[in-house]
């Protein structure tokens, strides 16, 4: 791929220091842009889960700043949403004030209904637009066929809530009150769209705010000097990071646990190419579009892969669309991965964590001290139904984390949703107090990772107690049917599953997914996660380490004498070196 050169900008000699100083500036919008939208909305999935992102683009639509924080996948809800608004709305059209709003994964904005997209426009000297600050947060309910919008069996776009195009939210710095009554009544809750898209508007102008004050100190022909400059930069820096690593072609697959919809394991397969400075990520052989909101938009696609080449290529890495540049992605359209026009996408993020999972495989191969292990993925649940406390209709969406992957010099991390999510674990007493429901467990999965020379980090066991009223949940889960790998000798994770009223005569377990599944007052519904895999053989895990387990309930002693040899009569001198013969 030839080197991408920005479009001119008047000659400005860009200095090195100036420049690191401009991008720390440009992250520390975005980080405020976030921080104001989770500080200020109202919904416990955007204020305690923090399932929201931030970001800042240029006049082009090149995305030059994100936060540290938020969730990786949101990217690819921002991207082409500059774009999209550029081709609908000549610039001499767009007054300062005015902000835009999007849904709609078909329209440049989103990866599925959820997620809300703002972007609102700074101008410069004559009335030029010299750079964009966008958000995305994904909302609990935007209508459809089920609560929360999520369901694995929908079969198109139409059945996953209210579809909005890039249209005006704002203008010229007044809020267009149709379009808002629109966003809210076609929700279960009403209130929250309400609190949630204010928060919106009040994030995006903070982020303008703040931006501003950098294009007073800077001037506008400096500005886009050094925004064009840091794009190139980030280009050269990824492109010699790439020549420094060897060339070559590898290969790797995983299974989705199926469509959704009644399909056994379905196979996924990468194809990774490094040539010189550049990589190439092929995912032709994967499944047609399925008939389920499994499907993978072209944009998360990208996003899931750059979330996984940062982490393991170059944590450091600039935060912006000049690395996106040196990457090259296959998606045939009409495909799982590149789906077309009206295919459900809803679910989406629970696949793309398998995609995620592939990507880090094959980047493992082509740098083996960098392997990893696969994820436990999050599993996904949500409720609805009258709150008895108030009368009114509730519709509440959880994520719940597994572990992450074993890496080669460490265990996996406990309970943290890995690639490409980020959103938080809400805590139990804001749980309590918006939801008619009780947390009767909320705990590690003792056993839950895969066991190895470094295990794998533990899943989590999540039970709810529904209170003074039936309630109708929907589940979206991955992860049950095929257990996250190991690496290089480690072992799979144990499967995630769903289970209501565990531990009583009327334990039920329940399938992968489900929609609308009644549940009655009193019943509890449980939930249990997947570790990560583990990696290396687990018989050479040091014996302090499996002690170490074995004191803090990580593991039980059957596992340990089974997985990895332990003998509590054997002195440590001898634990390692006997322990595959004394099991034989």
């Amino acid at each position: 791929m030839p080197e991408t050169v920005s479009p001119a900008v008047p000659e400005i000699a860009i200095d090195p220091t100036r420049l690191e100083v401009f991008r720390n500036y440009l992250a520390g919008v975005a980080e405020e842009t976030w921080s104001a939208i989770k500080r200020c909305a109202y919904s416990l999935n955007i204020k305690e889960r923090g399932d929201c992102s931030a970001a800042v683009f240029d006049q082009h639509g090149e995305m030059i700043a994100l936060p540290n924080a938020g969730v990786p996948l949101h990217q690819g809800s921002m991207e082409g949403l500059v774009e999209e608004i550029v081709r609908r709305y000549p610039e001499e059209t767009i007054q300062p004030g005015d902000i835009f709003i999007t849904n709609d994964p078909y329209s440049g904005g989103a990866t599925h209904t959820p997620d809300y997209c703002c972007v609102a426009p700074l101008f410069g000297d004559h009335g030029r637009i010299v750079a964009y600050v966008a958000n995305v947060g994904h909302h609990a309910d935007v209508g459809g066929r089920v609560a929360c919008s999520q369901a694995a069996d929908n079969e198109s776009i139409f059945e996953e809530g209210v579809l909005i195009p890039p249209v005006r939210l704002c203008h010229a710095g007044e809020m267009i009150p149709e379009v808002f009554e629109i966003i809210c009544h076609n929700s279960r809750e009403p209130q929250d769209r309400r609190g949630d898209v204010a928060a919106h508007i009040a994030s995006i102008r903070a982020g303008l705010r703040r931006l501003g004050q950098i294009l007073e100190s800077m001037g506008t022909e400096r500005f886009l000097a050094y925004s064009a400059a840091l794009l190139d930069y980030s280009e050269r820096r990824m492109r010699s990071l790439l020549a420094a690593l060897p060339d070559g072609r590898w290969e790797a697959e995983d299974y989705l646990d199926g469509d959704g919809v009644g399909s056994g394991p379905l196979r996924f397969g990468l194809v990774m190419i490094k040539e010189g400075g550049t990589l190439t990520l092929d995912w032709s052989d994967v499944p047609p579009q399925m008939k389920s909101s499994r499907n993978i938009p072209l944009k998360a696609l990208r996003a899931t892969c750059f979330a996984v080449i940062r982490s393991l290529l170059d944590p450091g890495m600039h935060l912006n669309g000049g690395v996106n540049r040196v990457v090259t992605y296959v998606a045939p359209p009409g495909s799982a991965v590149n789906p077309v026009h009206p295919a459900a996408v809803a679910e989406r993020a629970t696949p793309c964590q398998v995609l995620a999972d592939i990507t880090a495989t094959c980047i493992g191969q082509m740098i083996p001290e960098r392997a990893i292990a696969a994820m436990g993925a999050f599993q996904g649940w949500a409720f609805t139904g009258i709150d008895p406390r108030t009368g009114k209709t509730y519709a509440n969406y959880e994520s719940i984390a597994g572990g992450l992957g074993a890496t080669t010099f460490s265990d996996g991390i406990d309970a943290v949703r890995g690639w490409p999510a980020g959103s938080m674990n809400p805590p139990i007493e804001a749980f309590e107090q918006d939801l008619p429901v009780i947390v009767r467990r909320y705990e590690l999965r003792q056993d839950s990772g895969g066991a190895g020379r470094f295990r794998g980090g533990l899943g989590m066991r999540r039970d709810l107690e529904i209170r003074g009223h039936e309630t109708r949940v929907v589940a979206y889960a991955m992860r049950q049917v095929v257990a996250p790998p190991g690496v290089h000798g480690g072992m799979p994770a144990p499967k995630a599953r769903f289970v209501l009223n565990p531990g009583t005569p009327k334990e039920k377990a329940l399938p992968v997914v489900f929609t609308n599944l009644p549940v009655d007052c009193g019943d509890v519904i449980s939930c249990e996660t997947p570790g990560g895999g583990g990696l290396g053989d687990p018989r050479q895990r040091p014996r302090e380490l499996v002690e170490r387990d074995l004191a803090s309930g990580l593991i039980a002693s059957e596992s340990a004498r089974r997985d990895y040899g332990y003998d509590p009569a054997a002195t440590p001198t001898t634990q390692v070196s006997t322990a595959k013969e004394s099991l034989r």
